[in-house]
């Protein structure tokens, strides 16, 4: 017996291992947020569609982005002009994304479009903490954590509180 109940606690770790909410590809993370900063400052990013969930909404398990959508309740959209791209591709290029041992549960799905609308991009972060919001959350599919001060936010996520 006791070889068969240490197969099964083998067995789940290493499904847990291989799990995608514990997978993180930091150097294709942060070729995405390169990219996108490249783009934003190209002006091939015309458009931010951001789709919230309320901090106030209580899930008995964290959302992720595959369930975001069912959840969301406001949409805002942002047309870039060339006096905020500047801004904004520093925002996003300060990002630096790290492993994070955890789900995060997420309140922002942050989309960038090109001028035909096609998305070439999407972020998400995750809900207000007292260490601040969006300290972790997806870059292209990647679950990842946001180095920022010890307490606030990071750059991009202030920078859409301010406009948005």
């Amino acid at each position: 017996m006791k070889f068969g109940r240490n197969s099964l606690v083998l067995a789940a770790c290493l499904a847990l291992m291989a799990s995608p909410a514990l997978a993180c590809d930091i150097g294709s993370a942060t070729a995405a947020i390169a990219s996108v900063s490249q783009k934003i400052q190209a002006g091939q990013i015309k458009r931010i569609d951001l789709l919230k969930i309320s901090d106030r909404l209580l899930a008995s398990i964290p959302i992720s982005p595959e369930h975001f959508a069912s959840y969301s309740s406001e949409r805002k959209t942002l047309v870039m002009n060339p006096r905020d791209a500047t801004e904004l591709a520093a925002a996003v290029n300060a990002l630096t994304p790290a492993r994070l041992s955890y789900q995060p549960d997420l309140r922002w799905q942050l989309v960038f479009l090109d001028e035909a609308g096609n998305k070439l991009h999407t972020f998400f972060f995750s809900k207000r903490y007292v260490q601040g919001r969006g300290r972790a959350g997806y870059v292209d599919g990647n679950m990842c954590a946001f180095s920022t001060a010890a307490i606030g936010s990071p750059a991009l996520v202030k920078w859409l509180q301010k406009r948005l």
